[in-house]
Protein backbone atom coordinates (compact mmCIF):
# COMPACT_ATOMS: atom_id res chain seq x y z
CA UNK A 1 0.00 0.00 0.00
CA UNK A 2 1.05 3.47 -0.79
CA UNK A 3 -0.27 7.08 -0.22
CA UNK A 4 -0.53 9.67 -2.59
CA UNK A 5 2.85 12.45 -2.25
CA UNK A 6 1.69 15.50 -0.72
CA UNK A 7 4.09 18.61 -0.16
CA UNK A 8 1.98 20.70 1.98
CA UNK A 9 2.75 24.59 1.93
CA UNK A 10 1.90 27.55 3.66
CA UNK A 11 0.73 31.43 2.55
CA UNK A 12 0.36 34.11 5.36
CA UNK A 13 -0.81 37.56 4.93
CA UNK A 14 1.75 39.76 7.52
CA UNK A 15 0.03 42.81 9.02
CA UNK A 16 0.92 45.58 11.04
CA UNK A 17 0.16 45.26 14.72
CA UNK A 18 -1.65 48.77 13.58
CA UNK A 19 -3.86 47.14 11.03
CA UNK A 20 -2.72 49.45 8.72
CA UNK A 21 0.16 47.97 6.76
CA UNK A 22 0.63 44.51 5.31
CA UNK A 23 4.11 43.04 4.14
CA UNK A 24 3.48 41.59 0.33
CA UNK A 25 6.56 40.57 -1.87
CA UNK A 26 7.54 40.03 -5.88
CA UNK A 27 9.43 37.69 -7.00
CA UNK A 28 11.37 37.33 -10.18
CA UNK A 29 8.89 35.38 -11.73
CA UNK A 30 6.18 37.69 -11.09
CA UNK A 31 5.32 40.81 -13.36
CA UNK A 32 6.42 44.30 -12.33
CA UNK A 33 4.55 45.72 -9.07
CA UNK A 34 2.68 42.79 -9.00
CA UNK A 35 3.17 42.15 -5.08
CA UNK A 36 1.58 38.83 -2.74
CA UNK A 37 1.83 37.58 0.32
CA UNK A 38 4.64 35.42 1.67
CA UNK A 39 4.92 31.75 1.14
CA UNK A 40 7.12 28.23 0.87
CA UNK A 41 7.12 24.86 1.60
CA UNK A 42 6.30 22.99 5.02
CA UNK A 43 9.55 20.89 6.08
CA UNK A 44 9.21 17.38 6.99
CA UNK A 45 7.76 17.07 10.23
CA UNK A 46 7.28 21.11 11.33
CA UNK A 47 4.41 22.51 12.50
CA UNK A 48 2.31 24.78 9.89
CA UNK A 49 2.63 27.65 12.27
CA UNK A 50 6.11 27.13 12.40
CA UNK A 51 6.74 26.88 8.92
CA UNK A 52 4.67 30.19 9.00
CA UNK A 53 7.17 32.13 11.06
CA UNK A 54 10.35 30.62 9.34
CA UNK A 55 10.08 31.52 5.51
CA UNK A 56 8.63 35.10 6.96
CA UNK A 57 12.11 35.37 8.73
CA UNK A 58 13.49 33.33 5.94
CA UNK A 59 12.77 35.94 2.74
CA UNK A 60 12.10 39.41 4.37
CA UNK A 61 14.05 39.04 8.05
CA UNK A 62 10.47 40.14 9.82
CA UNK A 63 9.83 38.17 13.22
CA UNK A 64 5.92 37.58 13.13
CA UNK A 65 4.26 37.48 16.51
CA UNK A 66 3.77 34.15 16.96
CA UNK A 67 0.93 34.14 19.14
CA UNK A 68 -0.87 36.00 16.26
CA UNK A 69 -0.52 33.26 13.34
CA UNK A 70 -4.34 32.12 12.79
CA UNK A 71 -5.62 29.72 10.17
CA UNK A 72 -7.99 31.12 7.27
CA UNK A 73 -8.46 28.43 5.19
CA UNK A 74 -6.90 26.16 2.39
CA UNK A 75 -6.67 25.83 -1.61
CA UNK A 76 -5.55 22.74 -3.50
CA UNK A 77 -1.89 23.97 -5.41
CA UNK A 78 -0.40 21.40 -8.03
CA UNK A 79 3.21 22.41 -7.65
CA UNK A 80 4.19 20.00 -7.35
CA UNK A 81 1.51 18.29 -5.19
CA UNK A 82 0.49 20.20 -2.81
CA UNK A 83 -2.17 21.79 -0.31
CA UNK A 84 -1.61 25.75 0.09
CA UNK A 85 -2.59 26.03 3.98
CA UNK A 86 -3.51 29.73 4.68
CA UNK A 87 -2.68 31.58 7.81
CA UNK A 88 -2.71 35.52 9.10
CA UNK A 89 -0.39 36.88 11.13
CA UNK A 90 1.00 40.42 12.36
CA UNK A 91 4.50 41.78 13.02
CA UNK A 92 6.14 44.88 14.23
CA UNK A 93 6.43 46.90 10.68
CA UNK A 94 9.50 48.79 12.10
CA UNK A 95 11.58 46.08 11.84
CA UNK A 96 14.32 45.89 9.13
CA UNK A 97 13.45 44.15 5.98
CA UNK A 98 16.38 41.65 5.02
CA UNK A 99 15.28 40.34 1.64
CA UNK A 100 16.71 37.13 0.44
CA UNK A 101 17.14 37.98 -3.21
CA UNK A 102 17.31 34.41 -4.07
CA UNK A 103 13.98 34.43 -3.14
CA UNK A 104 11.92 37.42 -3.65
CA UNK A 105 12.93 40.61 -5.56
CA UNK A 106 11.43 42.86 -3.33
CA UNK A 107 9.29 43.25 -0.41
CA UNK A 108 7.97 46.37 1.83
CA UNK A 109 5.25 47.09 3.83
CA UNK A 110 1.95 48.82 1.75
CA UNK A 111 -0.83 50.97 3.32
CA UNK A 112 -4.25 49.73 3.47
CA UNK A 113 -4.99 52.95 0.94
CA UNK A 114 -2.36 51.56 -1.87
CA UNK A 115 -3.42 47.95 -1.83
CA UNK A 116 -7.08 48.86 -2.07
CA UNK A 117 -5.92 51.19 -5.20
CA UNK A 118 -4.63 47.43 -6.88
CA UNK A 119 -7.70 45.72 -6.25
CA UNK A 120 -9.57 48.00 -8.68
CA UNK A 121 -8.21 45.95 -11.46
CA UNK A 122 -9.61 42.77 -11.86
CA UNK A 123 -9.19 39.71 -14.29
CA UNK A 124 -6.81 36.82 -13.98
CA UNK A 125 -4.55 38.31 -16.68
CA UNK A 126 -2.76 40.66 -14.14
CA UNK A 127 -0.37 37.96 -13.56
CA UNK A 128 0.42 38.18 -17.32
CA UNK A 129 3.60 40.13 -18.16
CA UNK A 130 2.52 42.06 -20.75
CA UNK A 131 -1.07 43.01 -19.01
CA UNK A 132 0.52 43.92 -16.25
CA UNK A 133 2.86 46.46 -18.28
CA UNK A 134 -0.54 47.99 -20.21
CA UNK A 135 -2.07 48.52 -16.46
CA UNK A 136 0.76 50.23 -14.68
CA UNK A 137 1.32 52.31 -18.14
CA UNK A 138 -2.42 53.36 -18.56
CA UNK A 139 -1.70 54.53 -14.40
CA UNK A 140 2.17 54.94 -13.21
CA UNK A 141 1.03 55.87 -10.16
CA UNK A 142 -0.04 52.44 -8.85
CA UNK A 143 2.61 51.59 -6.29
CA UNK A 144 1.70 47.70 -6.84
CA UNK A 145 -0.81 45.09 -8.54
CA UNK A 146 -1.96 42.12 -6.37
CA UNK A 147 -3.03 38.66 -7.70
CA UNK A 148 -6.24 38.09 -8.90
CA UNK A 149 -9.66 37.09 -7.37
CA UNK A 150 -10.56 33.14 -6.65
CA UNK A 151 -6.72 32.69 -5.70
CA UNK A 152 -6.34 31.86 -1.86
CA UNK A 153 -3.23 34.85 -2.04
CA UNK A 154 -5.76 37.30 -2.85
CA UNK A 155 -8.55 36.04 -0.44
CA UNK A 156 -5.99 36.37 2.20
CA UNK A 157 -5.84 40.15 0.84
CA UNK A 158 -9.01 41.11 0.59
CA UNK A 159 -10.34 39.95 4.10
CA UNK A 160 -7.39 41.95 5.87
Amino acid sequence: MSWPRQDPSMIVSVTSRCGEYILLARSKRHPPKVHTVLAGFVEAGEKFEAAVSREVWEETGIRVDEESVTYIGSQSWPFPQSCMIAFSATADDQQELDIDEDEIVEARWFHRDEVLKATAFEGEKVMDHEVAKTIIEADPSLPLLVPPKKVIARTLIDTW
